[in-house]
């Protein structure tokens, strides 16, 4: 966690500064959070597991995972590339767990340059009042308070509460097979950099997040996914998740809702240890 050198009296006043002269850097847009999830990553001196993937990864919470020695590098909206490439140019982890689910989008270039120019962000001083602010209002649970509430969310039965529009949305909208190009500049973008990775002593695994029955016979998918398999097609490149599917659930069919995303992230905690 990264210490900030402001007072919380400063802090108070540099949000109501903003507010007054509506600083719209405060408000957390999804590359706003992007930045925020790669900056506290890059601040971290050394790494053991982490997790690269889009939004469907980013739902599993570091909170669901028992060890506080898994780190989530996913991007809501992004690649798995973009992950990757943070990871390259930082100090390498012992493992990387890589979503191979969305292989459509191009790396975030925008991200990855704001990266490694950090300091130059002219409204940095007031995101770092924001967040020392939050803090002081609602100070972070112990793990042990966190422990029992997660244990207490995957205790609970399944929530058969689905809006059914959006999963049909959602399907819809794969119902087309993805682009052949970008799947496979994607593809290979993953292949490069688990090379460069394992040359420096990492191990570098894919992973399939589980989606919904309907979504996992799209076009959209079932093409990803043979694509996926023939750049990679050892087992031992897979990191293989062992969860009860009867027992998760989807918000549009795609996403795992809370309580199955905390299985899930606990599937994949002993996957990885054993």
């Amino acid at each position: 966690m990264v210490k900030f050198g402001i007072t919380a009296v400063a802090a108070i006043v540099i949000l109501r500064l903003a507010g007054e002269y509506d600083v719209q850097t405060i408000a957390m847009t999804t590359d706003a959070q992007n930045y925020a999830v790669a900056a506290e990553y890059l601040n971290r001196s050394s790494h053991k597991t982490v997790l690269v993937g889009s939004s469907l990864t980013f739902r599993l919470s570091e909170d669901y995972f028992q060890s506080a020695d898994i780190e989530n590098l996913s991007l809501a909206g992004g690649s798995p590339v973009t992950g990757l490439e943070i990871v390259a140019g930082a100090s390498p982890p012992k493992l990387v767990l890589v979503e191979a689910n969305i292989l459509t989008r191009a790396v975030d270039e925008g991200l990855v340059t704001k990266l490694k120019d950090r300091t130059s962000t002219i409204f940095r001083p007031v995101r770092s009042a924001a967040a020392y602010y939050e803090t002081m209002m609602h100070p972070p649970l112990k793990k042990e308070q966190v422990r029992s509430r997660i244990e207490g969310l995957i205790a609970r039965p399944p929530s058969d509460v689905v809006d059914a529009g959006l999963v049909e949305q959602t399907v819809q909208a794969a119902s087309a097979a993805p682009s052949a190009n970008a799947v496979r500049q994607s593809l290979f973008g993953i292949l490069k950099y688990k090379t460069l990775l394992e040359s420096k002593g990492a191990k570098v695994l894919l992973v399939h997040m589980p989606c919904s029955p309907q979504f996992e016979a799209t076009r959209f998918a079932t093409v990803s996914a043979q694509m996926a398999s023939e750049v990679f097609p050892i087992p031992s490149s897979w990191l293989k998740i062992d969860v009860d599917q009867s027992q998760l659930r989807w918000t549009d069919g795609v996403h795992l809702d809370a309580r199955s995303a905390a299985m899930v992230a606990r599937a994949i905690e002993a996957a990885a240890t054993n």
